[in-house]
C-alpha cells in the first residue's frame, strides 16, 4: 500500500490526543490498515489483471476512510500547492 506509512504515522499522532469516540474510529481504521498491509501491493500484481484492480479499489477505500477522519495524503497537498502556484502565476487568489 502506497500510503500505509503515512497513514500509520498520522494514526499514531491522532491516537495520542483522541477522545474515546475518536479513538474507536481510529482503532477501526488501524484494523483496516493492518488487514490491507497483509495483502499484496497493487503494483506487485499483473498489469490489467482483475486482482490488481481490486487491490487498487481497496487502497483507495482505505485512503478515503482515512481522509474522512482527517488524514491529508501527500499527493493531495501537492495538488493543492500546484493549484495555488498556478493561480498566483495567473494573478488569481485560489
Amino acid at each position: 500500500m502506497s500510503n500505509a506509512k503515512e497513514i500509520r504515522a498520522w494514526l499514531g499522532d491522532e491516537l495520542a490526543h483522541a477522545g474515546p469516540r475518536r479513538r474507536a474510529q481510529l482503532a477501526k481504521l488501524a484494523e483496516h490498515l493492518h488487514r490491507a498491509e497483509r495483502h499484496q501491493h497493487a503494483n506487485a500484481l499483473p498489469v490489467g489483471s482483475f486482482q490488481r484492480q481490486i487491490a487498487r479499489i481497496h487502497e483507495r477505500k482505505l485512503v478515503s476512510e482515512a481522509m474522512h477522519l482527517g488524514f491529508h495524503p501527500p499527493e493531495e497537498e501537492l495538488k493543492e500547492l500546484g493549484l495555488h502556484l498556478a493561480g498566483q502565476s495567473l494573478g488569481l487568489s485560489l
